[in-house]
């Protein structure tokens, strides 16, 4: 079974993402190459839809800060919708759920 799969949506508004699995240090290249490869092709504008997240470490909150900072920076947004119960839980405890969550 593979850990994480990401679909991607790229539409006029920016790239949309349906992240399903766990986000761990065994795939944190993985999510972060497909966060940084949408910012590179000039898309500052990113939504990730996280309803199939099933866990979520450290790692995906450090690739979720310097995503969200670099959308910001460009001028973007980034925000996540639909947020598991997991992803809700470790961004609660992290007090990222108000920065991003839509």
């Amino acid at each position: 079974m593979s850990e994480i799969t990401m679909e991607r949506v790229t539409t006029s508004a920016g790239v949309k993402f349906k992240v399903i699995g766990r986000i761990t240090a065994t795939n944190e290249e993985y999510f972060g190459k497909m966060l940084t490869d949408a910012l590179e092709e000039g898309f500052n504008r990113i939504v990730l839809n996280m309803q199939d997240v099933t866990l979520m470490t450290s790692v995906g909150i450090r690739i979720l800060l310097k995503s969200f900072k670099r959308c910001e920076e460009a001028g973007g947004k980034f925000r996540i919708e639909d947020p598991s119960e997991v992803v809700k839980s470790v961004m609660g405890l992290s007090a990222l759920q108000q920065m991003m969550v839509d």
